[in-house]
């Protein structure tokens, strides 16, 4: 009886641990929890800054929490270029950097940095060069970037604070003459050197970690980059005017290896590329809303701000026309890829 018994205990335990087994293998397997570390330049005091954020809160929303993306915004772990270079050997997950700085990677993203390729109005360049990136031409350059660098874009925060103004420490600028020989601070993407050179000025090329402490010091006359980043780094305490050339749009684009894309779970791709889109929208309304305030915070400062009339708008267009004639910048866009890409934007309709 005893041995009965043993045994029928046997039993009973084996038949649990099957059931147990058979139990594990049919339940739903728990969905690996993301986490994906992010560093860039923007800060949640500009627009694309709020945007970074605004993809980070969405994504974690929209995929229950399984994906976390651990922000590090204002440059607090890496910026721009470093920011770049910490992304190719997998220090971190994401990165954002601007077109022109992508320009020490690669120049096949000098096209959005030619100087007026879309309208210097806040409200329709940037999105003209939305419309441009997700085009047909577009999609063939971020393929050519993808296989030179290995580096792919989630999403564009074109309109970054506006297109692009000169402050300056005591030169004041009204025409292309007046920057002649002048030492403008330009980042290291040859492209802004190029386009310095062109209007006859003395560029010089400094790391954005070090451009307001150049500035400060006198190192050079004028830096390049739209309102809000003079008033946010606070070179409108330094600068006595600040001159709406609005010669180029500064994007920054939220970028992440083709090797770390392609290894993340098909629909979370999908939701990070629907929330891009929605935070490229996001920034452009942001941007727009608050110009004003910008241009209102500058002036309290004391920093003139010098709207160009139609005429000078004109005299710095002309000066810049020879960049596109330029060797280099042909190479990398010629006047066929220029036209499909004027074309996509619809600037000739």
């Amino acid at each position: 009886m005893m041995t009965s018994n043993i045994r029928l205990r046997g039993i009973r335990t084996f038949v649990t641990s099957v059931l147990v087994v058979l139990a594990a293998i049919c339940m739903p397997a728990k969905a690996q929890e993301i986490k994906l570390v992010y560093a860039g330049y923007p800060s949640p005091q500009i627009s694309s800054g709020k945007a970074v954020l605004f993809f980070a809160e969405e994504v974690k929303k929209r995929t229950n929490g399984r994906v976390e993306i651990e922000v590090h915004h204002s440059g607090s772990l890496y910026q721009e270029e470093k920011a770049i270079e910490a992304l190719l050997t997998g220090s971190i997950d994401l990165a954002a950097a601007g077109t022109s700085t992508i320009g020490v990677f690669t120049r096949h993203y000098d096209w959005v940095n030619l100087p007026f390729i879309v309208s210097g109005d806040m409200a329709v360049g940037p999105r003209q060069l939305q419309m441009m990136m997700h085009s047909d031409v577009g999609k063939e350059i971020q393929a050519k970037v993808e296989k030179e660098t290995g580096l792919k874009v989630i999403f564009a925060m074109t309109s970054n604070g506006g297109a692009r103004a000169i402050a300056t420490r005591s030169v004041r600028l009204e025409v292309p003459s007046d920057i002649k020989k002048i030492k403008q601070r330009v980042s290291l993407a040859p492209l802004d050197v190029i386009i310095n050179e062109a209007w006859g000025a003395n560029p010089i090329p400094v790391p954005w970690a070090d451009t307001f402490t150049g500035f400060s010091q006198g190192m050079f006359e004028g830096v390049q980059i739209p309102l809000p980043h003079i008033h946010n780094v606070g070179f409108d305490e330094v600068a006595k005017s600040i001159t709406m050339v609005n010669f180029q749009y500064l994007p920054q684009v939220m970028w992440v290896t083709a090797e770390r894309w392609n290894g993340l779970p098909e629909d979370v791709r999908q939701i990070m590329l629907e929330v891009g889109k929605e935070a490229a929208e996001y920034e452009m309304k942001v941007d727009q809303e608050a110009h004003m305030a910008f241009r209102d915070a500058i002036k309290k400062r004391g920093a003139e701000i010098i709207d160009l009339t139609p005429e000078q708008e004109k005299m710095w267009h002309e000066a810049s026309e020879g960049v596109y004639d330029n060797a280099e910048v042909a190479k990398y866009t010629p006047p066929e890829l220029l036209a499909r890409l004027r074309k996509a934007g619809k600037l000739d309709q």
